[in-house]
């Protein structure tokens, strides 16, 4: 393949390239703390070799936009991560928080590659692809031999296919409704899934957080994450399903930030950005109302609570701004004599 390197990035790779520099910056400094508290070494070489595949992202994508003359983005640096500090998690959490991320950054770079068109961008995000699809082999197995991986509920398998014979398949707000099909069992185990970290990330980040503004977030994030978890768990249980238990008891005692403030807001904040997207994909492919309903009314949820995360951003003066469009107007009006 010829690689076109000296036409200009266009936008969705800019845009693919800033964030993905912004998040992999973020991964370094989680995954160097938790290389100095680890004990278990199975676990420990899964996490050294996270963190080469996010160093060597970081380099990759400087060398790309500085050579098409985009300032580099300042992301996160030895500044925010405090080696010394305490763990704040057990060493299965560890697992368990990259088996989600893995998950987050396959659906990020598939995205990224479908919308490049320059072939050492197309190239860049393969090669994250199949990076990130090997964590996801590498901490998949060490859970399976550990014996700690969630698997999502079985279903028995039906003897015929069927076809929807009438509108109460779709159901109503009230009254009976029918049991969960295998897509809306899934949508519902993976989003209660994302909760159970959310929800564990967030009491631990609370524990050592400087800034009370940004304490009282995190605790109306764990809040609404345990909501949200006891919801998708109902709607399980209601179909004689199992729901997967919460992870606070993987949270450390310490109250000595190991990050700083900046990151763990930002960290929070992706985090509620892939949930409003698993939100809208999961209402998009469920096919019963109250189902349906229930993700809406939770997306508006968490919509305002992003939104206020990003004012805590602004306020603080951490929220790096991306690359953006030439405001025409205003660079005509700056030419007038």
């Amino acid at each position: 393949m010829t690689i076109h390197n000296h036409t200009p990035l266009c936008s969705t790779e800019v845009g693919s390239l800033w964030t993905q520099y912004q998040n992999d910056s973020l991964a370094v400094c989680i995954l160097k703390h938790m290389l100095q508290n680890i004990e278990d070494t199975d676990i420990k070489e899964v996490v050294q070799f996270a963190l080469q595949v996010a160093e060597n992202n970081l380099t990759q994508i400087t060398s790309l936009l500085a050579g098409s003359q985009f300032p580099i983005p300042k992301g996160f640096t030895q500044d925010d991560i405090n080696l010394n500090g305490p763990r704040i998690f057990l060493d299965a959490f560890y697992l368990y928080y990259l088996k989600h991320m893995s998950r987050l950054g396959l659906a990020a770079y598939s995205l990224s590659l479908s919308l490049a068109a320059r072939g050492d961008i197309r190239n860049f995000y393969q090669n994250c692809l199949h990076a990130s699809i090997e964590i996801d082999n590498k901490v998949t197995s060490s859970m399976l031999s550990k014996g700690i991986y969630i698997r999502a509920p079985y279903i028995p398998p039906d003897d015929k296919i069927e076809f929807v014979s009438d509108s109460s398949y779709l159901g109503s707000i009230f009254g009976k409704k029918r049991l969960l099909n295998a897509i809306e069992i899934g949508n519902l185990f993976s989003n209660l899934q994302a909760n159970i970290i959310g929800e564990a990330l967030m009491t631990a980040f609370a524990q050592v957080v400087t800034s009370q503004a940004i304490r009282e977030y995190l605790l109306r994030g764990k809040e609404i994450a345990n909501k949200h978890v006891q919801l998708f768990s109902a709607s399980l249980k209601s179909s004689d399903l199992p729901a997967p238990s919460q992870l606070n008891t993987m949270i450390a005692p310490s109250t000595t930030a190991p990050f700083s403030d900046k990151l763990i807001l930002f960290h929070v904040t992706v985090m509620i950005a892939a949930g409003i997207g698993n939100y809208g994909l999961s209402m998009s492919t469920s096919q019963r109302m109250d189902l349906t309903i229930n993700y809406a009314r939770l997306l508006a949820e968490i919509g305002l609570y992003a939104e206020d995360g990003a004012n805590l951003m602004i306020t603080n003066k951490w929220l790096e701004e991306p690359p953006q469009a030439i405001n025409r107007v205003e660079l005509a009006l700056s030419a007038k004599k």
